[in-house]
């Protein structure tokens, strides 16, 4: 509430109260006390702008300023993500260069990543956005240089440069030769190796497989034994409807196969041979109470991993069996890749033998037609010659004269032979006879 709304108030109360103190008679109105106090105000320096501020105090907002975020429903806080810092900008140690999801951009030259995929800047100078083949075919970086002329990658053998201008100096290392004796006298480590025999490979797993690829054997789909592969089978299956294509195909697979089955079973062959090697190889170390026995690690080398065979698994670290697998998978899609590769163009040669036995078949069918059109053709012209000779012996035999009654009988039966289209045209002769007999 304001002073000035209390001014009245506090008057009337301060005139009720203040009679002793200011001695004025009673025959004195309230004017004059109301009179007075102005006057003590007025020294005080209480007027009504200034009451207003002294008992006011300073007032907060209670509606939020422009510029705070005011979220509709359905939205989040904006991130902020992207680049912070432009090519050739720059920079101080610790400075936000970009900010992402992922590593869309990755670390390059003297900057560090967060834990949030957030760049920053490790040391002060001028920000570059690149990319390095040599390092990663697809991959983007974002690095800092001391001199803005700088070009990122710099070259793969160039000394790397630094803030104090220093340059790199190879390290020479020197071969330190482990001693073989200890203080004492006493060997450090024994090696033992027990007689055991190990028979010589018969032939290397390439070599096995060659001598598999060359008997064409056929292997079962369990893989478990290898069956020679009789040509009477394929024989067969390229007669009944198959084609030689389709029929060398299964042969080559099948190859291929007892190929692959006879260089594993070689190299496991091999490898179990090493494990007794292994096996047999004890290594002592001297400890310090002057006995020698085998260290944790030999043991564990020769007991093998938990759930694996002892001496199977060869010895690495964890990284260089990620590779291996790694490998491994990369191999299996490029050899699916291949061998869709391949299917494709057996089908395409497939196609084109078709086609061309096709054509083949199209040829053979047209000669056979012409040929045929040709002897329907012989055997019209020969047929009209035949009809023109007939035709003209009738002709001869109808200008002859006629013959006696004792001749008539055998007419008739001649007569009886010929066909019924030839009948009109022997009665057609006989009118003409009887005619000329008349006259």
């Amino acid at each position: 509430m304001h002073l000035a709304q209390l001014r009245q108030p506090l008057t009337r109360a301060a005139a009720n109260s203040c009679h002793s103190v200011c001695r004025l008679p009673t025959t004195h109105s309230s004017v004059s006390a109301t009179a007075l106090l102005s006057e003590q105000f007025a020294h005080l320096r209480i007027g009504p702008t200034s009451s207003n501020v002294a008992v006011e105090g300073r007032r907060y907002a209670s509606v939020k300023s422009q510029g705070a975020y005011r979220l509709k429903p359905k939205r989040t806080i904006p991130k902020k993500l992207g680049a912070k810092k432009t090519g050739d900008q720059y920079v101080i140690p610790g400075n936000i260069i970009y900010k992402q999801r992922g590593t869309l951009w990755h670390p390059g030259e003297n900057t560090i990543m967060g834990r949030d995929h957030t760049i920053h800047a490790a040391v002060a100078g001028y920000v570059k956005y690149y990319r390095d083949p040599q390092r990663h075919p697809d991959r983007q970086y974002i690095g800092v240089v001391f001199n803005r002329n700088d070009k990122l990658p710099y070259p793969k053998d160039a000394p790397r440069k630094r803030k104090l201008g220093l340059v790199a100096v190879p390290r020479k290392v020197e071969d330190v030769e482990k001693p073989t004796m200890s203080a004492s006298g006493l060997p450090l480590w024994v090696t033992r190796h027990e007689a055991i025999e190990i028979p010589p490979p018969a032939t290397s797993p390439v070599a096995a497989a060659k001598e598999v690829k060359g008997k064409g054997a056929r292997v079962s789909a369990s893989g478990a034994a290898a069956v020679p592969a009789s040509s009477n089978t394929i024989s067969a299956s390229s007669n009944n409807g198959g084609s030689s294509v389709i029929a060398e195909l299964i042969k080559e697979k099948l190859a291929a196969r007892a190929e692959y089955n006879a260089r594993q079973l070689a190299l496991r062959k091999l490898q179990q041979q090493k494990m007794l090697a292994r096996r047999g190889t004890r290594v002592l170390r001297l400890m310090n109470n002057y006995s020698y026995r085998e260290t944790n690690w030999e043991i564990g080398r020769l007991i093998g991993d938990p759930g694996s065979v002892p001496g199977t698994e060869k010895v690495g670290s964890r990284k260089a069996k990620f590779r291996a697998r790694r490998r491994r998978r990369n191999t299996f899609l490029l050899g699916i890749k291949e061998r869709k590769l391949a299917k494709a163009d057996r089908r395409e040669e497939y196609r084109r033998r078709v086609r061309e036995k096709r054509e083949q078949r199209l040829v053979q069918r047209k000669e056979f037609m012409k040929k045929q059109r040709e002897a329907k053709k012989a055997g019209a012209a020969s047929a009209s010659a035949e009809k023109g000779a007939a035709a003209e012996k009738k002709e001869v035999k109808a200008e002859k004269p006629a013959a006696p009654k004792a001749e008539a009988a055998p007419k008739k039966v001649e007569e009886k032979k010929q066909p019924a289209a030839e009948k009109p045209k022997a009665e057609k002769k006989k009118d003409s006879s009887k005619t000329e007999k008349k006259d």
